[in-house]
């Protein structure tokens, strides 16, 4: 069975959005993480099936929920999320220290 875990920056990410979101409303922050979280469970069991994002970093996929990107690398029983931002961000330079 294939799983999924979450890099310390991507906790982070996940803290601050839904942090964010809960000010004006908890159950929609709610509804957000446990739709990043099934997700994240269906993306595991097939690593390729996001889009590849290559050109920011080697490996390096993601797929989108709402208005965020879920990025991650694939790994052999799954996936390592690396970040998740909103995709409005400058990709490139969030990428650019890795």
């Amino acid at each position: 069975m294939s799983d999924y875990s979450f890099s310390d920056e991507a906790i982070q990410d996940l803290d601050d959005i839904c942090e964010y979101i809960a000010r004006r409303n908890s159950k929609a922050a709610s509804k957000l993480f446990d739709n990043i979280r099934k997700k994240c469970k269906l993306v595991a069991d097939f690593p390729s099936m996001g889009k590849n994002y290559g050109r920011l970093a080697p490996n390096l996929r993601g797929f989108i929920v709402d208005d965020y990107i879920v990025f991650y690398y694939p790994r052999e029983n799954g996936i390592n999320i690396t970040r998740v931002v909103g995709g409005y961000r400058d990709l490139e330079s969030l990428f650019s220290d890795e």
